[in-house]
């Protein structure tokens, strides 16, 4: 993936996190995308065309804590504000 693009993604993660910071979100490697988790339990989702540890490092910059859930079986890497 050139830079360009990689700098594009990037810029399409920080536009969806930046419409709602308030919520939680998961990075869903398998999927190749990231979920905003919404009340009752809905959730809006942006594929992207990134590797998962840049989604994670990036969601770090934003200022979000990144952990797996306490779930063994779930997969996804839970992001919440600090």
């Amino acid at each position: 993936m050139s830079d360009n693009t990689t700098r594009a993604e990037i810029d399409r993660l920080n536009r969806f996190v930046e419409a709602a910071p308030q919520y939680s979100y998961n990075i869903d490697q398998y999927k190749g995308q990231l979920c905003r988790q919404l009340p009752g339990g809905k959730e809006e989702c942006l594929k992207l065309s990134l590797e998962y540890t840049k989604m994670f490092e990036q969601m770090q910059k934003l200022g979000f804590f990144c952990a797996l859930p306490m779930d063994p079986t779930k997969t996804h890497m839970e992001c919440t504000r600090i």
